[in-house]
């Protein structure tokens, strides 16, 4: 009596596992398939993929996909850049399909990016991409993490920046067609030679946090074609709902909004709360940013300016091509 009553839930995990075992086979098949139908999709669109093998792997936690060496090349339409790093890897949980984190391992190299010849390689001690679909297959949210970032130059002009100690995104588009996006990005480092050489040594070569939270209205308008003009005349705004920077001598927050004008060029305000304005007043003087005929009209208008725990409020826009802080114009941008 005592055996059969052991029988019984023995028999019943087993089939279990059995069942579960048959599940992640037909599944793992799928995945595969998945995969490459996936390949097949982009080669047809005239990209070359080429792989030292798949694998799928991770029972009985995980669904884990292997790509050995993979190796891309554009299109001439889309740049006809070369990637290639030494391993790719998505896992995904056996309940939830729709969720999958994609891991990068080995160096990163990119080459033909800018211009034929040039390289890049890219090295990270953690790098990974959050990809989470809806029912249609539509990327719904999307997050990822760099820690480490270290970018090298083989070839080719350098990229502005040389590293970042950490990076992390995460976006999610909304019902009412609102992409909602966060940035936070730590010890930014400028590559050699794209900073002035007044604004390094006034702000320094790396700003300790760099942090963004926005929001995008009519981001179908804009997804659809990358056509700025488009997403305007659609009535898109970009809302800066918070964001900060922490760079030498300027602690600034901020919130605004933009758009863009007939020319294209960015269109806006953003109300800046700065801890220490005569600081960055000083700084802005020493990097040539502000003309010293300015310096003046700009400490008057710190000082004349509504205080509170944060700061001094300023504002800060963009119109008709010119940029400036308070009622000092700093520069202007090209159409």
């Amino acid at each position: 009596m005592t055996r059969s009553r052991l029988i019984w839930p023995i028999g019943g995990i087993v089939l279990l596992l059995v069942l579960y075992s048959a599940y992640w086979i037909y599944a793992g098949t799928r995945i595969r398939a998945g995969v490459e139908g996936w390949i097949a999709e982009q080669e047809a669109a005239g990209y070359t993929i080429e792989h030292a093998g798949i694998g799928v792997g991770g029972y009985p936690y995980r669904f884990s996909i292997h790509i050995d060496n993979p190796r891309f090349r554009a299109p001439d339409s889309d740049g006809g850049w070369f990637a290639h790093l030494t391993a790719l890897r998505a896992n995904a949980m056996p309940h939830d399909f729709s969720h999958w984190i994609v891991a990068f391992g080995g160096p990163f190299f990119l080459e033909d990016y800018t211009e034929p010849g040039s390289a890049l390689e890219l090295n990270a001690t953690d790098a990974r991409i959050s990809l989470v679909y809806d029912e249609n297959g539509d990327t719904e949210r999307v997050g990822a993490e760099l820690r480490d970032l270290d970018i090298t130059t083989h070839a080719g002009l350098p990229p502005d920046i040389r590293s970042i100690e950490e990076l992390l995104l995460s976006g999610l588009v909304e019902d009412d067609d609102r992409l909602r996006l966060r940035v936070t990005a730590r010890g930014v480092t400028a590559a050699a030679g794209v900073l002035d050489r007044q604004v390094e040594n006034a702000f320094g070569g790396t700003a300790h946090i760099a942090r963004v939270d926005l929001e995008v209205t009519q981001w179908s308008a804009l997804a659809r074609g990358a056509n700025a003009l488009a997403w305007r005349d659609a009535g898109g705004v970009l809302h800066i709902a918070e964001s900060e920077l922490e760079w030498g001598p300027a602690h600034i927050t901020g919130t605004g909004d933009f758009t863009i004008d007939a020319l294209a060029r960015p269109d806006g305000r953003l109300s800046l709360r700065i801890t220490d304005p005569d600081a960055l007043a000083d700084a802005l003087v020493e990097a040539g940013v502000v003309p010293q005929e300015n310096e003046q009209a700009l400490r008057l208008a710190a000082m004349l300016a509504p205080r509170g725990p944060e700061g001094v409020s300023l504002p800060f826009r963009i119109h008709d091509g010119g940029i400036y802080l308070g009622p000092v114009r700093l520069g202007g941008i090209d159409g």
